[in-house]
């Protein structure tokens, strides 16, 4: 908030605001206080003046090396995802291996049953054909 140096009123929010820093050769600048373009409503003045701010930002090396711990964390993170995935891969081609071996052992299985039984209905047909041979009576053709 700022008031206005003509006709007093106070005004709230400025138009335009900015950091102001102060640095001495060899520091790393860091802002010191906001300075804000304010507009009078009433007498339409244009004027600067300091902004209150409500917190302080945080410093920049603070920042810069949360930064940097947020990254590693994050990087820790995604290596030890990608072991997992790996191990996870090789255990399901593992898996896949196995499963494809045993279709085919089952597929032999079953073809060597099959062929058993169309040899078994093949018996069993000659069978029946014997035995309506035998109980037919034999028919006399006359001529």
């Amino acid at each position: 908030m700022a008031q206005c140096p003509n006709c007093g009123k106070d005004i709230l929010l400025p138009a335009k605001s900015w950091p102001v820093t102060f640095k001495k050769p060899g520091q790393v600048a860091q802002p010191q206080f906001s300075v804000g373009i304010f507009e009078c409503p009433d007498c339409k003045c244009k004027f600067r003046a300091r902004v209150k701010t409500t917190a302080s930002p945080p410093a920049a090396a603070q920042n810069v090396a949360s930064l940097v711990e947020r990254i590693n964390n994050i990087r820790q993170g995604l290596s030890q995802t990608l072991k997992t995935l790996h191990l996870k891969i090789e255990t399901l081609e593992t898996e896949r291996a196995a499963l494809l071996a045993e279709a085919e052992e089952l597929k032999a299985t079953a073809e060597k049953r099959a062929a058993a039984l169309e040899s078994e209905i093949n018996q069993l047909r000659e069978d029946i054909k014997s035995m309506r041979q035998l109980l037919e009576p034999p028919v006399n053709e006359t001529a």
